[in-house]
């Protein structure tokens, strides 16, 4: 019984790093302009964006939790939940934006990497680093989350002209 509840354990936190991961890149190659605006803010601005993070969280994240748990009204709960995944899905673009600038990076410390590689370990490591146990769980995954969060909104509500892609592809 023990061994089983270990194994779906480590199995649902594979799952979840695997499927942050795939998120991040989707967002970062899907929307390459936000993602370098979410990047440059974070470079530019990292206290901005923790609070600006933290700001959305005390304010739209707690009345989209009393809504969505709260309220007995079906509608009004489907208004919650649709909030925090509002919230959810500016930080996930704002992850995008933090694990370009890790690449980047990333990439000064291993020239030979192209650029994909560089985003996608970034991305990688910045998700790994969030589950460590204690510091992970409670210094560098909320800092993390209130980052993404600043950045994401400062991504949304700017007006993308044009802007480098993530990766380019290399000529053979």
């Amino acid at each position: 019984m023990i061994q089983g509840d270990v194994l779906a354990f480590i199995s649902v936190l594979i799952g979840t790093c695997v499927s942050a991961w795939a998120l991040t890149l989707a967002n970062g190659l899907l929307f390459p302009g936000k993602s370098w605006v979410a990047q440059q803010e974070v470079n530019a601005h990292p206290w901005r964006c923790l609070g600006r993070g933290a700001a959305v969280i005390l304010t739209l994240g707690l009345i989209g939790l009393i809504l969505a748990v709260r309220v007995p009204n079906p509608v009004v709960k489907l208004v919650g939940w649709l909030l925090l995944l509002g919230i959810f899905s500016v930080a996930a673009l704002g992850m995008a934006g933090i694990a370009l600038n890790a690449g980047e990076r990333l990439k000064k410390l291993a020239p030979e990497m192209n650029d994909y590689a560089a985003f996608s370990r970034g991305a990688a490591f910045l998700i790994v680093g969030c589950i460590l146990p204690i510091v992970g769980w409670l210094a560098f995954g909320p800092v993390m989350y209130l980052a993404s969060i600043g950045a994401g909104m400062k991504a949304v509500f700017t007006r993308v002209v044009e802007a480098p892609p993530v990766a380019r592809a290399e000529m053979v």
